[in-house]
């Protein structure tokens, strides 16, 4: 068999290989299927639409499918080959795979980077070998996956077809989800457990689903991203979360302590904060666990989103519609109270003792045939609502109320959320309605949850999609960020030279350090360095740098939080900064506690704005990052800050802005005169930009970044290049 010359070389013909497969082989298949690839066989020939090959040393039938003893024997080059031996064989079934240009392996087989540096050697080789001939790989360890295109089921389980695409670190979740999703009148689209991921990354999935006509609902579980891929993660995300909801799960949340640093930045922001910072600035719904998940799927799969954050409540008990509304509020929903029209339409509907304000408490002891509740949430409606949400004791009503009552309830709420685009859930405070009734308010496009905190979290997170949704639609079509065009300042003649990392430092002199966050495009005071030497022999001409007030800061090697130490005075007078520098030198020198190298004299600027901290770092999974937060002495203290990947657009980098707790500062609190925030968002996407694209450094903390209304400076900065330590 000659090598495949119609193999996908790109990104979007590997993934359709993947997910559409015409052709498949296992390779491991067996009769036998309590053995993996049995198993896997099994369920692939009951759903699968193409063709698909037994691969067997045995030589034999395989579940009566005629078998090949390799794939260099099948008739043809297939799409996908499934790989279920141990690792030493698997490594040669993928690189013959690839040899002869098959576009995708699965390898199922564990064995590999898993267990430890040898093997991880062998899963990058494979890797290379496979990638540098055309042949992309899923895995290894991976669970398997499905695609609904073709029913190409290779997940070892059954699964039903549908439109949710679930993309997963974990193959125990995937087991999880598939019975409940069949149990909800659901099904996949998509599935794929990625594992160790060696080759395939997130976002490639991602940007595939979004893509396919499918999917109505991408869902991901993941415990970390490869390969500095953070900005490519972002843009997928943001990408298929315009055009269906996106769901992110994330393990490995805790980190077993924090580095040792000099930095703020890194005693402030955790790898869980990172990604956090991601999937905000990519706009998806994050989900807190996973009880929480297929909630989630269920209700924005068969739902209309939310229309606003207006939730109405309705029921049968006090109690309980008042957890109901606590719940919903501490979602950060609002329950408002109705109208007085409303009200009046629910007391005519109801008995006088019912509660009609919001929630309501119905006070109703016969159901009658169930389309009362659809009566009710009609009245409710003539209000500005944007969700309702429908609580009943619907274990027990299962044995003291018809069936067809609660079908009939379902029946009118499902045609009332159709009819008005408006989403309405039922909350069952018992939490273990029967499938059957499950089944009939599913059906009717009403999903269920189980608690009142799920029930709040699952309305938010259709509010936010429904808002999102709202925005993109009023949002005028605009031309892409352009990047702005920035000065690069020339190196100041007096700069003095230093190696940076002397003496255990692990960045650059701040003088150093100031030089570049300025050639990154961060104004800067103006500043001289004044040496050791040039203080000791009290020339004061050799002080060049005028302003009418200055800033004094002791340079001294290994020392960045200068003001610990007592290293730094303001308001100084300009006619007598040499005299104050020359002040500050000599107290240090008769200390003997710190060698001084010279003394920084930076000219005072006006600043009556928040002072932010502005850092941007290279993580070794995410690649360039931007954190932006409360800055000066509150750094640390309020740990108000939001990290997102780099580089920003302008767009990006006011919504993290805005994203602070100290927002309302930047925008004028109070009759405070605030900042220029737009002027202040494209300062950082610049400075972002001119960041990513300069990999010669590694790090840099602005704290603070001084703010005016119009005006912004960078007066205190560590910077780490390329060769040197972590701060």
């Amino acid at each position: 068999m000659s090598r495949n010359s119609h193999t996908p070389r790109d990104r979007a013909g590997a993934l359709s290989a993947l997910f559409a497969p015409r052709t498949a082989a296992v390779v491991g298949a067996s009769n036998d299927t309590a053995k993996m690839g049995g198993l896997y066989f099994q369920h692939l020939l009951k759903s699968f639409e193409g063709t698909c090959y037994p691969v067997s040393r045995s030589g034999g039938p395989v579940q009566g499918v005629a078998s090949y003893p390799s794939l260099t024997a099948l008739p043809e080059v297939p799409d996908l080959v499934f790989v279920a031996v141990p690792a030493v064989a698997a490594a040669a079934v993928t690189k013959e795979a690839a040899d002869l240009g098959v576009p995708v392996v699965v390898l199922h087989t564990a064995g590999f980077a898993e267990t430890g540096e040898a093997g991880e050697q062998t899963e990058r080789a494979l890797t290379e070998y496979a990638r540098a001939r055309g042949t992309r790989l899923v895995g290894p360890n991976s669970m398997g996956i499905y695609g609904g295109a073709t029913g190409a089921n290779l997940l070892g389980l059954p699964a039903r077809p549908g439109g949710v695409a679930f993309i997963s670190a974990s193959g125990s979740l995937i087991e999880s989800i598939a019975p409940k999703l069949r149990v909800g009148g659901l099904g996949f689209r998509n599935v794929v457990g990625f594992e160790n991921q060696a080759d395939i990354e997130i976002h490639e999935y991602v940007e595939y689903c979004a893509t396919d006509p499918g999917v109505d609902v991408i869902a991901l579980y993941l415990e970390g991203i490869r390969n500095e891929s953070g900005r490519s993660f972002v843009d997928a995300l943001a990408a298929a979360a315009r055009t269906k909801p996106v769901l992110v799960l994330r393990g490995a949340q805790t980190s077993s302590g924090q580095r040792s640093a000099v930095s703020h930045t890194a005693a402030i922001v955790s790898p869980s904060m990172i990604y956090d910072g991601l999937l905000a600035q990519a706009g998806v719904i994050e989900v807190e666990d996973e009880s929480q998940l297929m909630p989630l799927i269920e209700a924005l799969s068969i739902a209309p989103p939310a229309t606003s954050d207006r939730v109405a409540i309705i029921g049968n008990g006090g109690g309980f519609a008042t957890l109901t509304a606590d719940a919903v509020e501490r979602a950060g929903l609002r329950v408002p109270e109705f109208s007085a029209e409303v009200q009046a339409g629910l007391r005519e509907a109801l008995n006088p003792l019912a509660a009609v304000g919001n929630p309501v408490d119905a006070v109703i002891d016969d159901d009658g045939d169930g389309t009362l509740w659809g009566d009710l949430a009609e009245i409710i409606l003539r209000d500005d609502i944007g969700a309702v949400l429908k609580f009943g004791l619907y274990k027990d009503e299962a044995e003291s109320r018809p069936f067809s009552s609660i079908v009939g309830e379902a029946r009118a709420l499902g045609r009332l959320s159709k009819e008005t685009k408006t989403p309405i859930l039922v909350y069952s405070p018992y939490g273990d309605a029967d499938d059957a009734i499950v089944r009939a308010f599913l059906e009717e496009g009403i999903p269920v949850v189980r608690t009142p905190r799920i029930a709040g979290r699952v309305l938010a997170a259709s509010a936010a999609l429904g808002t999102a949704e709202k925005e993109r639609a009023e949002k005028p079509a605009t031309e892409p960020d352009t990047e702005p065009e920035t000065e690069t300042a020339e190196k100041p003649a007096t700069e003095p030279e230093h190696s940076g990392g002397g003496h255990g430092d692990t960045a650059l002199p701040e003088f150093e350090s100031l030089a570049t966050v300025e050639r990154l495009g961060l104004p800067v005071p103006a500043r001289q360095y004044v040496s050791a030497a040039e203080l000791k022999r009290d020339d004061a001409t050799v002080l060049t740098v005028t302003a009418p007030k200055a800033v004094l800061k002791v340079a001294i090697d290994g020392i960045h939080h200068k003001s610990d130490i007592g290293g730094v005075r303001t308001g100084v007078s300009g006619d007598h900064a040499w005299a104050g520098a020359r002040a500050m030198f000599d107290r240090f020198a008769a200390d003997g506690d710190h060698e001084v190298d010279g003394i920084i004299v930076m000219e005072q600027v006006t600043a009556d704005g928040p002072e932010l901290l502005l850092s941007a770092r290279r993580d070794a999974a995410v690649g360039p990052v931007v954190t932006v937060g409360a800055g000066g002495v509150l750094a640390e203290l309020l740990k108000d800050v939001q990290t997102f990947a780099a580089p920003l657009s302008e767009d990006e980098a006011l919504s993290l802005l805005d994203s602070l707790r100290i927002a309302p500062l930047l925008h004028g609190y109070r009759g405070s005169r605030g900042v220029d925030i737009a002027k202040l968002a494209a300062c950082i996407a610049a400075f972002s930009r001119a960041f990513a694209e300069d990999r010669t450094v590694q790090e840099v903390e602005v704290n603070p970044l001084m703010t005016a209304a119009q005006e912004f400076w960078a007066v205190d900065a560590i910077v780490r290049r390329e060769d040197q330590d972590a701060c």
